[in-house]
């Protein structure tokens, strides 16, 4: 049983966006479920169709496009934009740097949230809209996935759930929005 919980790497999240090195659709898919959250026999029971075994994890973390995630410490991206925060608030005053941490904080629970829904409601039924969770680098984009995410959910849970969701990430849209 492997209990340990990885997370993408700069490396890792720019393959998602841009397939620049090509990986194999094996590779591909257990990189999209991982979120710093899950653990790896989670993501491997629900790829066990596709015959996932603990080497893909292996090989992926050996190239670089994972990591061992350290609770507490920042994703990736929270730490990329937490840095941009930084940097600006170096180079402006201190109130236009501060409204960026809210900015970053937000788009992590957004992201957070898609990619949680996904994997609990849609499993990889949701491998398409996860790609493009991935590929969002910022709360707008993010935001216009909303009623994608709505109508899948629709399909395959029905309205009163669908709607519960839906209301969740509307407080959490208005919440980033600020």
């Amino acid at each position: 049983m492997t209990t340990t919980i990885y997370q993408k790497t700069e490396k890792g999240q720019d393959e998602i966006r841009t397939r620049a090195n090509h990986l194999d659709q094996r590779h591909r898919a257990v990189l999209l479920m991982i979120n710093g959250e899950k653990t790896c026999d989670d993501i491997l029971v629900q790829l066990q169709p596709l015959g996932m075994t603990q080497a893909v994890f292996d090989e992926l973390e050996n190239a670089g496009y994972i990591r061992t995630h350290v609770p507490g410490a920042a994703t990736v991206k929270a730490a990329s934009a937490t840095a941009s925060a930084a940097t600006a608030e170096a180079a402006t005053p201190a109130s236009a740097a501060t409204s960026k941490e809210p900015a970053a904080e937000g788009y992590q629970r957004l992201y957070r949230f898609y990619t949680e829904t996904i994997s609990r409601y849609l499993g990889l039924r949701g491998y398409l809209l996860e790609m493009k969770v991935e590929k969002a680098g910022n709360i707008t984009e993010l935001v216009a996935l909303r009623d994608t995410l709505k109508a899948a959910l629709s399909k395959t849970r029905g309205e009163p759930e669908t709607s519960n969701v839906i209301a969740q990430l509307d407080l959490l849209i208005d919440e980033a929005k600020g």
